[in-house]
């Protein structure tokens, strides 16, 4: 429910903002015979053809894992039983290309890599192991997360842009457990003892997604960004739903060179059903983005 109240917030919220900057944009003079765009300055990310972005990005998170082999696909919380909701900063890379007047092709990637080691006062049951209560344990989570974006402007002017475009998030997700296990014998009901064990599931998860921006420039120097990106989907081995939902300002310094300050939110949920994972899980993202553009 917390979750799902802040994504609807954070939707309502761009929203508004959107709305309400579109219909402030200064109409044109539609009587004028010549109108000389030249002399009227425009901020370069709604023009130039290529924009790299790079940034560092400080999440906050909530991670969740059902796997085979637990009880009833139990879902296992890091977060909560491993304090993994501690903020990390981790890379984060954008390309944009406009390549024609109308198209855009858009891609991005940033990666989060956790270990911590915990005594974790339950057993774990984990990919049919059992790993004892009490006793020192080694959690990983292992994730990227590529986005690839083919948009269309449906609106634009001197100072605002709105697009649609349908893509696709790829997830490639690994998650693990270390540490000194038994092994679950079910026809015996006995378990086996064994010496350090490793537990992995892991799995690459296309998730399609529809996408809307909205960006607003009320000066060339100064722009505000919203975009909204979802999709609720089964495909053959997986079935889930994705928010991705970002809000920001960019302050270009230079013709081709500015800043960004953005927050983005992310929420992957899926269910699995393969050979090597008969599961699902839940990753939760969001946090400050600070971004440097070169545009041109």
């Amino acid at each position: 429910m917390k979750n799902s109240n802040t994504k609807e917030l954070i939707f309502i919220l761009l929203f508004f903002i959107g709305t309400s900057l579109f219909s402030q944009e200064n109409v044109i003079n539609k009587n004028a015979d010549i109108i000389k765009t030249d002399s009227i300055a425009q901020h370069p990310l709604l023009s130039n053809r290529f924009t790299f972005y790079a940034g560092l990005y400080s999440s906050k998170k909530e991670i969740k894992f059902g796997v085979n082999g637990a009880s009833d696909n139990e879902i296992f919380d890091f977060s909560e039983r491993a304090d993994f909701n501690d903020n990390e900063t981790t890379l984060f890379l954008n390309f944009n290309w406009r390549f024609s007047r109308k198209w855009t092709l858009t891609t991005e990637y940033f990666s989060v890599k956790n270990k911590l080691n915990r005594n974790i006062e339950q057993e774990i049951e984990w990919n049919d192991q059992i790993y004892q209560g009490s006793a020192e344990v080694a959690l990983g989570l292992n994730l990227n997360m590529f986005r690839v974006l083919v948009g269309r402007t449906i609106s634009k002017g001197l100072k605002h842009e709105l697009g649609v475009g349908l893509g696709i998030h790829g997830l490639d997700v690994e998650a693990y457990i270390e540490g000194n296990a038994f092994v679950n014998n079910n026809n015996t009901g006995e378990g086996a003892a064994t010496n350090f064990k490793r537990s992995t599931v892991s799995v690459l998860a296309p998730l399609p997604n529809v996408g809307v921006w909205y960006f607003y420039a009320p000066h060339p120097k100064w722009m505000l960004t919203a975009r909204v990106d979802w999709f609720s989907i089964e495909i053959g081995e997986y079935s889930g739903g994705l928010w991705d939902l970002g809000a920001g300002v960019n302050y270009q310094f230079h013709s081709n060179i500015g800043v960004g300050l953005n927050y983005r939110y992310f929420d992957f949920t899926a269910k699995v059903d393969k050979t090597n994972w008969d599961g699902e899980f839940s990753l939760n993202f969001q946090g400050p983005l600070l971004t440097v553009n070169v545009n041109f």
